[in-house]
């Protein structure tokens, strides 16, 4: 008797895991600008390269680009620099020997220091999100019994990963400044984010639509102008080929921007009024697939002697998939030595994850809600102003039957954010922080791995009575008292006039061996 196995591919989630790490740059102003004076502001992104994880350790290699906004020595108009810095750091992972894993980088706090006005020094702390997983191969039995073979199956439910990789989506999108908005002569200051990303799973594709929200500082082509600001939210749709996808599968997928470029061009008026944007957006997406199979638990003949041999199988199944959307506002204090507030150019706002708690039919999420506007001041020189604020985030994510030993993954965003002058003195910032959580139930169960057959012991068999009673104890099953009694449930059924397998403590049963 041979046993037919099933291979079900499965990404087990081995680990989930915040660490911090210090990133330390020194920058060289272009000979090409201006030396710096003062900082207006600044902003950072990192992100992972490459990641590997052997003998407890992960190696993770980067990228850290940043932007300085910044008054020069001689001048009052403000102009822009960009950098980048690549980075090389170790993170110890306990009990992971080898595995794949996924880092999501963010830069929590960042400080520049200027030397003179050609140098500066940069301190960068940079928090990684990091999940380990390790493909797993479970194996569910079913064996093609004989005539004498007695055999016990269940279903179970197994969440199949069908696909896990990183795919690459270009935007390339074309913006005009509108009417009234001077032509553009330089871009010293951008800020890039995606606002909203729906993913749509198709057959062999998968379908983008989505939005980046958009802000440009610049410097006018007119004389002696002043800084230009403008502000947009730019749709985006395309196709994705994936030959792993199909309809009806569950996705969780989490873009971030890799990079992005933008270029001035003439439009139909011979206006430098044409923004061309190029982005490279990273997709880690994950496919499942929820799948009923038949395995085998346990097998015995009345007439044969069967030994299965058992093996403890861990497989995963799906628990939920949620996503939770909550209204959030911050609310800015002017710092008075800049001056009132006159214009506000931009307001946004980001969320930093700092702790997640699972547990009491939810998923608890705490870190900080990050408020970041640009304003024109009523001083008349320097202006162009920076703040921030910081808020604590706390939200529960519903997840029912949720435990703390269940595996997730999250992704969060904000969107749909407006800002707003409430008095020259303050300004608020609302946003909707949109969070996507999947959650996976472990189950461990024993099951047949190995069957072997023995010759049968006819003097055991033979002491057995060939006919008697029986009073049901509670947990009996018909089950364990025909492979106790050499015969069949059918037979106990047949001989009691049994309608159903159900059996109540203290009742009587005549069993009748089937083996002579």
């Amino acid at each position: 008797m041979e046993l037919i196995k099933n291979n079900i591919h499965m990404n087990v989630l081995k680990k989930n895991m915040v660490t911090t790490f210090y990133v330390n740059h020194e920058g060289t102003v272009n000979e090409a600008c201006p030396a710096m004076k003062s900082i207006i502001c600044h902003k950072e992104k990192a992100l992972a390269e490459q990641v590997c994880v052997r003998n407890n350790q992960l190696v993770v290699e980067g990228n850290l680009a940043y932007e300085i906004l910044y008054y020069p020595e001689e001048g009052e108009t403000v102009h822009g620099i960009e950098g980048e810095t690549m980075f090389r750091e170790t993170l110890k992972i306990p009990e992971v020997e080898e595995a794949e894993a996924r880092v999501t980088l963010e830069v929590i706090s960042a400080s520049v220091k200027l030397i003179d006005g050609r140098n500066y020094l940069y301190k960068i702390s940079v928090m990684a999100y990091i999940t380990v997983e390790q493909l797993n191969d479970f194996q569910s039995t079913r064996v093609v019994p004989d005539e004498e073979t007695m055999v016990m199956d269940k279903e179970i439910e197994v969440l199949e990963t069908v696909a896990n990789k990183t795919e690459m989506f270009r935007i390339n999108e074309t913006m005009e400044l509108p009417t009234g908005k001077p032509a553009v002569e330089t871009i010293v200051w951008k800020d890039i984010r995606i606002s909203s990303l729906e993913p749509k799973i198709l057959n062999h594709q998968m379908e983008l639509n989505g939005a980046l929200s958009v802000f440009i500082l610049y410097l006018p082509d007119v004389e002696n102008g002043t800084e230009q600001w403008y502000e947009t939210s730019l749709p985006f749709h395309g196709i994705v080929e994936m030959e792993e996808a199909e309809e009806g599968l569950i996705s969780y997928v989490d873009g971030i921007l890799h990079t992005v470029n933008l270029s001035v061009e003439m439009n139909q008026d011979n206006e430098m009024k044409q923004v061309n944007l190029s982005a490279l957006m990273r997709l880690d997406t994950k496919l499942y697939e929820e799948q009923k199979y038949r395995t085998l638990v346990d097998l015995y003949s009345p007439k044969k002697e069967i030994i299965p041999e058992f093996e403890e199988q861990k497989y995963y199944r799906l628990l939920v998939k949620n996503q939770a959307r909550t209204k959030e506002t911050i609310k800015i204090d002017i710092d008075e030595t800049k001056g009132r507030i006159l214009q506000l150019c931009q307001g946004t706002a980001r969320l930093q994850i700092e702790n997640v708690i699972a547990g009491d039919n939810g998923i608890k999420i705490m870190g900080k809600l990050i408020g970041e506007i640009i304003y024109v001041s009523s001083e008349d020189k320097n202006s162009i102003c920076g703040q921030t604020k910081e808020v604590p985030f706390e939200h529960m994510i519903d997840a029912e039957g949720i435990t703390a030993k269940d595996q997730y993954y999250i992704d969060w965003r904000t969107e749909q954010i407006t800002s707003n002058m409430i008095n020259g003195k303050q300004v608020e910032i609302k946003a909707v922080v949109a969070m996507e959580v999947i959650v996976f139930r472990e189950v461990r169960e024993r099951m047949i791995q190995k069957i072997r057959e023995e010759e049968l012991n006819v003097e055991e068999v033979g002491n057995l009575p060939l006919l008697k009673g029986y009073v049901v104890q509670q947990g009996d099953t018909l089950w364990q008292l025909a492979k106790k009694n050499r015969t069949t449930v059918e037979s106990i059924k047949t001989v009691n006039g049994l309608q159903d397998e159900t059996l109540r403590k203290g009742e009587k049963l005549l069993i009748v061996k089937s083996c002579q």
